[in-house]
This record gives C-alpha cells, structure tokens and sequence, in this order.
C-alpha cells in the first residue's frame, strides 16, 4: 500500500474512532440503548429480526484457489493475521527476536478500541501498593465461568501480565498518570493512564462481598491508540511490513497434514496474495460477534444482542466476523467447547450497577441487585422488555460508599464543581465513572422523579393499575426487609439495604448491556498458544491469540477482574511473537 493511501486510511480510521466514541461510548453506558429502536419499541435491546434466514452453515468449505490465481508471493519467518491489539504485540514481539514478519489486515490500517487493561504486579500497581492475591481472583473468575475456562491461561495472565504491560509501557516515556478525579489533568500530548476504581472505599471488603472485584484495571486516555500507534511504529522501525485492505482466507496445510506454511488472502480489488511463512502463522483475527452464522450455532440467544463492535474493515463491514476461527478449523483447529460468552456487561442505571431496588416492567422484584454488570445483563435479558426500573430515595449520597466496587460502580457523591467530568473521546474508554453530585445525577436522561411512591409507580407503569400494585408491594415488603436487616427473598448483603422511604424518589431504567465482543475460540496449549487440533495435539507453525484464542473465557465474561481481555491480548500477542520466532 503506498503511504498516501494508507494515510487516507489513516485519518478515516481517527475519524470513525472519534465519531463511535461519541455515540457508540454513550449508548453502553445505558439511556441511549434506547434509542434508534422506534421500529421494535417493545423489546428495547434487540433490533427487528432480520427478513433473510440466518444460515446454520457458518464453516461453509475451504476455497479451492489454483496455483494460477496467485499475482504475488511473498516470504517471512512469521506471518501475523490480524493487526489488533494482539497482532502487534505479536509483531513486536517477533521482530524484537529477529524474526521476519508480515502482518496482513483486511481493514485499512491497524485496529484498536476502548483502553482499559486489567494487570496484576505492573510498575504502577507496585508503586502504589496495589496488591492482591491472584489465586483468590482467578479462582472468583473461575467459578463464575463454571470452570470451563482453562484455568493455566489464567495463571499466564497472572504471572506475565505486570510485567507485559510493563513492556508496553516502555512505548510512553512521557507516561502521564493520574487520578480518577483530575480528569483535567490530561495531556494530549502525551500517554496518559487513569487509575480506575482505586482507591476503594474504607467500608470495602471483598471477602464478605457476593461479587468481588480486584484493583486490576487502568486505562489509557483518552484510548489506547496513541500507544498502539507508537507500538506499530516501533514494529516498523523492526521490519515488519503490513499489507492492509487484504482478507486472509484460506491456511496453507496441505491435506490437513504437517506444518502450516503459510496465508493465501485477497486484496480488496479481488487480487490473490501468497504469504509463506518459514516459521509459523499467528491468527490474531479477533472474534466471530458480526457473523450471524457462527452466532446462531453458537451462541443463539445472543444473536439479536444489539452489537456495538466498532471497527471496520476495507469495504465498511464489521472486522470480527470469525475469519481466524473458521481459517483454522478448515485446517483441523478445534473451536473451545461451549457455552461461548457474549460480553453484554450492562454499566447500569441512573446509579450505574450500585445494589439498590430492582423491579421488572411488571413491577416485581426479581433479582440480589448487588452483582456485577454481566450478570445483571443475564438477569434483565429474562425480564419482560428487557429491562429493570432502578429506584432509590433522596437519601442516597450517604449511601454510595457502602457500595460494591466494579465496572459501572458509583461510590462518591461530591460536590457539582468538584465531581469530573469525562471529556467525550475517553467515554469509549472510561465507561462509567465512580463519582458524581446531586446536580449532575438530576441531569441524567430519562430520570423519573417523584414526590410519592403512588406518584412514581403511576409514572413508571402508566398503562396499568396492576403494575402499580405490584411495585407498591414489592417496595413495601422490601422496606420491611430492610428494617429487619435480613433479605429473606434475595440474600442481599445487610449493609446494602437501603429502605426507599424518604422523598424525593427516583428510578431510571436499567437495561441490559448492548454486546461489544463474543469469546470463544481455538483450543490452545496455554504454555506456547498453539493450536491444538481435534485430538488436543499442536498444529505445528499455527498460533493464536486475542479474541481468536480459547481458554480464557466461557459461559460468561466476568468483571471481577477488569480489563482482563486486553491484557490477554497483550501477553498472549507477546508470547506466540516470541516463541514463533525463535522457531
């Protein structure tokens, strides 16, 4: 690609990444999931079901592409699918140890979003003291997931993940940190990270919590593309070539027998391009949420989630479409065994995921409100219409710091001047803050305020008297449960327990979250990130890593340690770099 067409995809790519932080970053933090649905108003996540069958064939068969076919051959030690978060750490990485490497991408240039990453022991944990023990968090991971997860790519993370970001850090010399509340102090000038959810509240105690959370995540500000783009640079300045706009199609294995040699792909005006590689092919091709096949077999229930999945490729269509997966299954790879896990975390209501009352659009409660964003999702997706009213009383900021800590929490009220603000291209990236004021709570969308609770449930269930019934009661009984300090219906924690009786009343709805990603991928060893075939043996020359890789997460995507995928991306993008080259 010639450096004026790949500037031209160089500014198209920061101008959709600022246009999808707007509205994309906005939509998941909950009200505006809600709009754009005009055309299915009565089940607000899901858009109208498509009129075309969804086909149930999502491996379809390998193309036959002739010898003739070729216009170009080109030759590297590693050849990198996918040029990710993953696929440049692996590029990085592999060049770093001498290898040669051609990285191809079917998008216009490289690919990034958001900017949390979730690490255990990197140099500004250790500077500030930030520690926990890592078998109590995977073990947390481990048991929401139902163990299907493959508990020794856990301990990878754990064991590498401090010292990759550590790496990775080594691209911002000018590194600015700073805290939750001096958003201000951003300089875009430089690479700046946010220590989020940290510190905790004083009241915080994990070991008596029902979901808990560790100090895991920062983020880059306002996303993570300034040091990639110092990462792919740097990958550059090593050797590796990039071939953009190029769909890698079809694994050079022939009969399914040896070693991977290589990629056939094609570029976006229909030529074939041969990449051999000497050493091994990396697959960091991302997930499978935008091909509705794969989906459908899957992971069905998910398929009508609406998908906020941001990045594009050459010809404007979703990257993750399962490429990698399905190159490799052509070629013998095993795809995980399911359940496959839609990340759907919602980041909650008015009050972000913090345990007040919940009741259903029937007016029911119907759920322990102290979880975390995924599992609220599951709890709400199997309420009518998809969502859940929050309610609290005007005696909330008194009660955020006996609030739970995790990806959507709020734990401080602070005065409107004092309370930040996140500017609009770090939305993507931050998600939700911890902080907010009484002013800035009045201005949340769609609050409904009411100085009755007969007046709030005429509000939030106009169309039926029922309804209203149903809420008054189920907010009676939960205030005598309150008073009685025992949630005999739901086993809420006595300290999160807080009656609804002092006027002003408030409610928002809480929907469920919209999907970014869907986990699941190829078998791995958990030691090299090999492909492992159907029998559990390595594919020789074939790895994987990024949202392509298995083993990491099944069933559900839980926030207990947050911002962990990224950081999977990174060490795992390190390590296949590293061990293909050294082939």
């Amino acid at each position: 690609m010639s450096n004026n067409i790949e500037k031209k995809h160089e500014i198209a790519r920061r101008t959709f990444l600022k246009d999808s932080a707007l509205a994309v970053g906005t939509a998941i933090t909950g009200s505006l999931l809600l709009s754009g649905c005009s055309k299915n108003p009565n089940d607000y996540l899901r858009e109208p079901k498509p009129k075309s069958e969804i086909s149930s064939d999502w491996l379809g068969k390998a193309p036959d592409i002739p010898e003739s076919k070729i216009n170009e051959t080109k030759t590297a030690d590693v050849v990198i699918v996918g040029a990710g978060v993953a696929g440049l750490a692996a590029a990085r990485a592999a060049s770093e140890n001498g290898a040669s490497v051609i990285v191809v991408e079917k998008a216009g240039t490289w690919q990034c979003r958001s900017g949390q990453y979730g690490t255990l022991n990197n140099k500004i944990q250790r500077s500030m003291g930030i520690t926990f023990d890592k078998n109590t968090a995977i073990l947390e991971n481990m048991k929401q997931m139902g163990y299907r997860s493959d508990q020794r790519v856990w301990n990878y993370w754990a064991e590498h993940s401090g010292k990759d970001f550590d790496w990775l850090l080594e691209m911002a010399p000018d590194l600015n940190v700073i805290e939750e509340t001096k958003l201000d102090d951003i300089d875009r000038n430089k690479i700046n990270l946010m220590i989020m959810h940290y510190p905790t509240p004083a009241g915080y105690n994990r070991d008596e919590e029902n979901s808990p959370s560790y100090p895991t995540v920062m983020a880059f500000l306002p996303s993570q593309e300034p040091i990639q783009t110092r990462v792919y640079n740097k990958c550059k300045e090593q050797g590796c070539k990039f071939i953009f706009s190029t769909r890698a199609i079809k694994l050079i294995r022939p009969d399914n027998k040896g070693r991977v040699q290589g990629v056939i792909a094609q570029h976006v005006n229909g030529k074939y391009i041969k990449l051999k590689a000497k050493k091994a092919v990396i697959l960091t091709a991302g997930d499978y949420g935008n091909n509705k096949s794969m989906m459908k077999h899957f992971v069905p229930y998910a398929m009508d989630y609406v998908n906020v999945f941001p990045n594009r490729d050459a010809k404007d269509k979703p990257t993750n479409t399962g490429d990698g997966h399905i190159m490799a299954v052509w070629a013998g790879a095993k795809i995980e065994d399911g359940p496959h896990a839609p990340v759907i975390h919602t980041l909650g209501g008015p009050m972000g995921t913090d345990a007040y009352f919940l009741a259903n659009a029937k007016g029911d409660r119907f759920v322990n409100e102290d979880i975390g964003g995924q599992q609220l999702s599951n709890a709400i997706y199997r309420q009518p219409q998809n969502f859940a009213w929050q309610i609290l009383d005007d005696k909330w900021p008194e009660q955020l710091q006996d609030m739970g800590v995790a990806h959507g929490s709020v734990n401080y009220c602070l005065p409107a001047s004092e309370n930040p603000k996140v500017p609009a291209d770090c939305q993507w990236s931050i998600g939700r803050m911890g902080y907010t004021s009484r002013e800035d709570f009045l201005k949340t969308k769609d609050l409904i305020v009411a100085q009755s609770l007969e007046e709030l449930a005429k509000k939030l269930c106009p169309k039926s008297i029922q309804d209203q019934k149903n809420l008054l009661a189920s907010i009676k009984r939960y205030n005598e449960l309150c008073h009685k300090g025992h949630d005999e219906d739901f086993g809420k924690m006595k300290k999160r327990m807080f009656s609804i009786e002092t006027a002003p009343f408030y409610a928002g709805k809480m929907v469920g979250g919209a999907m970014l990603v869907n986990m699941g991928g190829l078998t791995v060893n958990p030691e090299t990130g090999n492909v492992l075939d159907r029998d559990y043996n390595g594919i020789e020359g074939l790895y994987t890593a990024g949202n392509t890789q298995g083993g990491r997460f099944l069933v559900d995507y839980p926030i207990v340690t947050a911002g962990v995928s990224h950081a999977f991306a990174l060490v795992y993008g390190r390590l296949v770099g590293t061990v293909a080259a050294k082939l």
